[in-house]
């Protein structure tokens, strides 16, 4: 009688924590995450030993509930509205951390919120999201976890280090190049091209070109009595305001060639022969010197500040197919206020500087050289990158900004890619048969304005802070945790849990690799909760709580007839 009694207790209480089960699983169908519970039910055996008793063939000494979990479950994702929602798919579980920061916990549910500081928390709790910082190229940047902030770059810019130009450089203004005819000894008939470039003003005010002299037969080289086989001749001249030569200086082969007050009288051409070309009866006047094609745009560059800065590039016609590119001292978007300060070759600060640029007779560029040319008593010659591509030098950026402050900005520098030899990727020139000829210069770049973050979202595992100015950069990548045995672990409040010996220690991923799920955005696990097996289960386990209930009260009757039929 005792035996039964116990029975029907055990089936009681059992059922009982099955029902409890049951509950908790219901009043979680809706929660995120959420791992259904089932209860394991145990039987019982009457004897100290749990052997069975042979003579009466009963072992039986009722049942015991046990909770078992399917945490490896995986729920359906669904999308939501929030940024900072994310779902894992696949397995393993986030890495959070509680109010203290100084244990791990895990959690499937991706319901997370920024907290007053910008931290990203499990909404409703006190355990923190935990990832990987990373640099704007999305390479982790330290080994060690941290809490997702996503307030980490309040703001951002970058300074431009390289700039893309493309440009048709109008064939037909090779025409406009001041030339000057001669008859070698050999009586062929050659000519020499001057090119004049606008290069703003000297320290004392003068107006200052630089002049290049190319042979129209590329097979010429040439002498000034300084320099000999070059095939270019390059000259700093120096104009009053009537337009009246100061000075000429000679710059070519990086030295300091001819001085004087015009240019050279006399130039020698090595054409096979030598013929001596005297120019001492041209007129080098301001007229002349303003004639031929020259036209100016501006490259826009941003500082590490993220202010745009204007740099101004002058395009002139030299003849033979080649243009002189000059760089000047760069301005604030509107062009009006000077706002850095260039730098050369050897790093002396200068005002301007050119290279030769050349194309070949199809139009496609064909090198680009970078030029000398006086900069006070020493010769300053055009900076170039480590492949020899054109370069915006700037020793320092200083200017009032948008809010009237003075400020300052890293030095810098800007490669120009002008395209790939043998090629019209870049610069090109053809004959656009126009009468007015003009120049269009369309520039892309790697650098970007401040902007002041805008939203934060997660991609396939990171973190990506939007900013105003349309940038989106990379913060952090999400923590995946795995483990060897998953259903190990200890579920506890909060929709969390806590390794134990069972599950083994967690092993760290990034989203997809070394077998953890997917991070995804926009998503969240919906429970694995199935109402319908819950309402099942719960009729199944009314039904087996009445029996044990009917149990104990046919044996109580029992034991009470008993009792009164005793002597």
């Amino acid at each position: 009688m005792d035996t039964t009694l116990d029975s029907a207790v055990s089936a009681l209480l059992s059922q009982s924590k099955s029902l409890a089960t049951i509950s908790a699983n219901l009043a979680n169908s809706g929660t995120s995450g959420y791992k259904t519970v089932s209860t394991q039910f145990l039987s019982l055996l009457n004897d100290a030993t749990g052997n069975s008793n042979s003579s009466t063939g009963s072992s039986t000494g009722g049942v015991s509930a046990v909770a078992r979990q399917n945490v490896t479950q995986g729920g359906v994702l669904t999308s939501s509205t929030t940024s900072t929602d994310m779902a894992i798919s696949g397995n393993g579980f986030f890495v959070v951390k509680d109010a203290s920061g100084t244990h791990d916990y895990y959690t499937r549910d991706g319901e997370f919120s920024t907290d007053s500081s910008g931290n990203l928390y499990l909404n409703g709790t006190n355990y923190y999201l935990q990832g990987w910082q990373t640099d704007s190229s999305g390479s982790v940047t330290s080994g060690t976890l941290q809490t997702i902030n996503v307030d980490k770059l309040a703001s951002t810019s970058k300074a431009t280090t390289t700039e893309s130009l493309t440009s048709n450089l109008p064939a037909e203004a090779q025409s406009s190049v001041n030339s000057l005819s001669y008859t070698n000894d050999s009586g062929n008939s050659e000519s020499l091209n001057y090119s004049w470039a606008s290069t703003g003003t000297n320290t004392n005010g003068d107006n200052t070109y630089l002049v290049t002299v190319t042979p129209s037969n590329s097979s010429v080289t040439l002498d000034d009595g300084t320099t000999s086989g070059a095939s270019a001749l390059t000259y700093t001249v120096d104009t009053d305001s009537t337009g009246a030569i100061v000075s000429v200086t000679g710059t070519t082969g990086n030295a300091v060639g001819y001085t004087g007050t015009d240019l050279p009288t006399t130039i020698t051409a090595s054409d096979n022969t030598s013929a001596s070309v005297d120019t001492s009866s041209e007129t080098w006047s301001a007229v002349e010197a303003n004639s031929g094609f020259s036209k100016s745009s501006s490259v826009t560059v941003y500082d590490s500040n993220g202010t745009a800065q204007a740099v101004p590039v002058t395009w002139t016609a030299a003849g033979d197919n080649s243009w002189i590119m000059t760089v000047s001292t760069p301005t604030d978007a509107s062009g009006s206020t000077t706002t850095g300060t260039l730098s050369d070759a050897s790093g002396a600060t200068t005002s301007s500087y050119s290279y030769k640029v050349t194309f070949n007779s199809d139009g496609s560029l064909a090198s680009t050289t970078p030029l000398s040319e006086m900069n006070g008593s020493s010769v300053s010659t055009a900076p170039t990158d480590s492949s020899g591509n054109p370069s915006v030098s700037v020793y320092g950026w200083s200017y009032t900004n948008s809010a009237g402050k003075a400020v300052t900005a890293a030095a810098s520098s800007v490669s120009l890619n002008l395209g790939t030899a043998g090629k019209t990727d870049g610069l090109s020139q053809y004959n656009l048969g126009s009468t007015s000829p003009s120049v269009t210069v369309t520039a892309t770049q790697d650098g970007y304005a401040l902007g002041t973050l805008k939203s934060v979202a997660v991609t396939d595992g990171e973190v990506v802070a939007t900013f105003s100015n349309g940038q989106s950069v990379p913060i952090y990548k999400v923590a995946v945790a795995t483990f060897r045995n998953a259903n190990g672990l200890d579920a506890m409040s909060s929709n969390v849990y806590d390794e134990t010996g069972a599950s083994g220690t967690s092993t760290l991923n990034q989203s997809g690799n070394g077998g953890a799920g997917t991070v995804q955005g926009n998503y969240l696990e919906s429970s694995t909760v199935d109402t319908s097996t819950q309402f099942s289960d719960m009729i199944t386990c009314q039904q087996a709580y009445s029996a044990g209930s009917q149990i104990i009260t046919t044996s109580t009757q029992l034991f009470d007839s008993l009792m009164k039929a005793l002597p």
